[in-house]
């Protein structure tokens, strides 16, 4: 899993307001979703997933951090992945875990 992790790097993160868009800098396909996980908050960020819907070509990650609730999508037909707020609050600081995973990725 490192080796295909370290093939992959993520382009960039823009806020939406009411989610970020994360955009990687290479193909991916659902069965990379883990290692794009592990890529966004590995080994550094500690996040607790409680839910995970597998669909034919879409994949929602339920997670936990700092104590907000956030909803990590994966949509593989068109390359698309992006983190929106379960509810207002984290909405609200979806700004505050960008800059985190932003600083990861430094």
């Amino acid at each position: 899993m490192k080796s295909e992790a370290a093939q992959q790097s993520i382009e960039s993160i823009t806020d939406q307001r009411d989610h970020l868009n994360v955009k990687f800098q290479n193909d991916w396909y659902q069965e990379n979703i883990d290692v794009l996980i592990e890529l966004l908050f590995l080994p550094n960020m500690q996040i607790t997933i409680q839910e995970r819907i597998i669909g034919a070509d879409r994949e929602n990650i339920r997670f936990n951090w700092n104590n907000t609730y956030y909803i990590l999508n994966f949509e593989c037909n068109s390359q698309s992945c992006w983190i929106e707020g379960q509810d207002v609050l984290s909405t609200e600081k979806l700004i505050h875990l960008k800059s985190v995973i932003g600083n990861i990725q430094v």
